[in-house]
């Protein structure tokens, strides 16, 4: 007797699968374990692999298409079976094959001006269009438009920080003609000034305090380190200007042409460039990308100079290691440079405004990076508002209220960090109809922005101002721009890191936010202290915390205090995006000796079922 085949339910929440593709074919023999087809969902693409033995007799619901899970797909027969011509599989009265997308071919997307074919639209980006009628209905979006519809460029993005030069490349591959112009440094302040020369003197730190609190505990026989802040400082440099060379190369490789100089909008839909030299010239496009970036705010009071007061930028290359630092703000930026200079040496205080340094992660992970910090001998005071930070005569004097009283400190050096500003000033937008707002641009879901064929991503669209997010955004803009229909970028599940050590990794709600919200929720913890692979590296300090929906198991947020933090997070962010539960991640595996073992017992605890605690 004849065997039907199913559309599986290959996920908790999936209702309909498209069939990708069938590894076998009609008179194929088929074996238990074998894959059989591959399906994508809304979430990913997942294998179907057979059941029951046999000979695959007829395929009945061909690549591209979208079935309903519990709809017949195939029919299996025995070898020497007949099947009768008008077999009629079980549930073939379900609405069956709601839409079928065929694959552009190489050619025909060639005709079409697409130089990467294969890539230019992935079966899982083309099946967006039929998954998301729902999504596009709760969409918040501006009316598309041209900025010069004679453009000599498709798109024309305006900064090559991480969200430009993403955005720029991503669009090369849909086969627009690209530009990009970029006054300085490919790569933007991420790559030249911010995220990577950061993580180079970090690992200096790191290795620092491995040798000061670990040293002798790892038989290295060495508990003492000496610090050079000239060879930490040209290593970083050396690995900026690396991968700067690096985003060049890309951009040859797409065919993305990088216009040096300063861009800004004109009255008429002019968009005029001026080289280092003055000269100035008309670009134009159909549309225009504004990836600026942004640059390090300060409060009023803040005097800085540059020298005695100072941002990121003169922290990450000092001409020499101050005796005393005050860091204003305790933001990512501001604890991770408190790391860096205690380790090598100064004498650090860090002043916080709110009543928990990190005020945006979860206060229990907080009060471990306050512990670690104490022990490290870095002073730290919340709940203080700056009201001045100056040089006098060559001293920085900082001054501020907390507890109701004024004080002051002084340092050799201050260093404000208490957030960016988007760079909109300088860009002509006074000569455009954008609408900006205390530098921020105001956007929809694709980035529109109010100007008819002008877009807006990264820092300039506000917080959260990280180079993933921008990165992001960047692609769904010009796949938004190319018409793929992509998913908006989920603001909910931005992963957050701070990489002073213990590190910080997050994900989703803190617990006090499921609080205010109502939420009813439920806690996992795990220490890192009682972990097996943690205490090989001698890295006991930390610890993993999960929290579920009550009723429901859906992970509403994550966060990780300790060594390796920052790639830990990563599996919950996924499983979040996956939509998983919390009995599926108690499900799964998870590898022995190894600190993810810590996401498992958290998420065990949070239904009093860990077993190592």
């Amino acid at each position: 007797m004849p065997i039907d085949v199913f559309m599986t339910q290959l996920s908790p929440t999936m209702t309909e699968g498209r069939i990708a593709r069938w590894l076998k074919k009609e008179g194929d023999e088929l074996v238990s374990g074998e894959v059989l087809a591959e399906v994508e969902t809304d979430k990913a693409t997942m294998e179907m692999e057979v059941v029951d033995e046999g000979v695959l007799h007829k395929i009945l619901s061909p690549e591209g298409s979208i079935i309903t899970v519990g709809a017949p797909i195939a029919v299996i027969r025995e070898d020497d079976e007949e099947v009768a011509d008008d077999y009629v599989p079980a549930g073939s009265g379900m609405d069956n094959p709601v839409e079928i997308i065929e694959d552009v071919s190489s050619e025909e997307a060639a005709a079409l001006g697409a130089e990467s074919a294969p890539d230019a639209q992935p079966a899982s980006v083309a099946a967006h269009a039929a998954h998301d009628e729902e999504e596009a209905d709760e969409l918040n979006l501006k009316s598309a438009g041209i900025f010069n519809a004679d453009g000599e460029y498709d798109i024309v993005v305006v900064g090559a920080g991480p969200g430009g030069y993403v955005a720029a490349i991503r669009a090369a591959q849909l086969g627009f003609k690209v530009a990009c112009i970029e006054s300085t440094h490919l790569g933007g302040i991420c790559l030249n000034w911010g995220c990577i020369p950061t993580k180079a003197l970090l690992r200096t730190a790191e290795v620092i305090n491995i040798i000061k609190h670990s040293g002798d505990e790892l038989g290295i026989g060495v508990s003492e380190a000496n610090p050079d802040l000239e060879k930490a400082v040209a290593r970083s440099r050396g690995i900026s200007a690396k991968l700067n060379n690096g985003i060049g190369f890309l951009f040859k490789k797409n065919k993305v042409e990088h216009i040096e100089g300063y861009a800004t909008f004109e009255t008429g839909n002019k968009l005029m460039v001026k080289d280092a030299e003055g000269n100035a010239k008309q670009v134009t496009a159909k549309h225009v990308i504004v990836a600026t970036g942004a640059r390090a705010r300060a409060f009023p009071g803040m005097d800085v100079d540059n020298e005695v007061v100072i941002t990121y930028k003169q922290a990450l290359a000092p001409k020499s290691l101050p005796k005393k630092l005050v860091v204003i703000g305790s933001g990512a930026i501001g604890m991770e440079f408190a790391y860096f200079y205690n380790a090598m040496g100064s004498e650090v205080t860090v002043i916080e405004a709110a009543d928990q340094i990190l005020p945006l992660e979860d206060h229990e992970i907080s009060k471990v990076v306050a512990r670690s910090f104490k022990k490290q001998k870095i002073k730290i005071i919340t709940g203080a508002m700056v009201s001045s930070a100056k040089n006098v005569d060559g001293t920085a004097i900082v001054e501020y209220e907390a507890k109701g009283k004024q004080q002051s400190i002084e340092g050799d050096v201050c260093l404000v960090a208490v957030g960016v500003i988007g760079n909109t000033d300088a860009i002509g937008a006074e000569n455009t109809s954008m609408s900006v707002d205390r530098n921020t641009i105001a956007v929809d879901d694709w980035y529109r922005t109010d100007h008819p064929g002008v877009y807006a991503i990264g820092d300039v669209v506000g917080a959260p101002a990280l180079a993933h997010v921008a990165s992001h955004e960047g692609i769904v803009c010009v796949e938004a721009i190319a018409e793929k229909h992509p998913h908006p970028v989920d603001y909910g599940n931005v992963p957050g890191c701070t990489y002073c050590q213990p590190q910080v990794g997050s994900c989703g709600k803190t617990e006090n936010q499921c609080k205010e919200e109502g939420i009813p929720y439920k806690v996992g913890r795990m220490s890192y202290g009682t972990n097996g692979k943690a205490m090989g590296l001698a890295e006991t300090e930390g610890m993993v915390k999960t929290i579920f929906h009550a009723e429901t198991g859906e992970i509403l947020g994550a966060h990780i205090v300790g060594a390796e933090a920052t790639e830990m997070i990563v599996s919950l962010g996924v499983a979040k995006t996956l939509e998983s539960t919390e009995a599926e991640l108690a499900h799964h595996m998870f590898p022995h000796p190894t600190l993810s073992e810590m996401i498992h017992e958290s998420v065990l605890d949070s239904d009093d079922r860990a077993i190592h605690i």
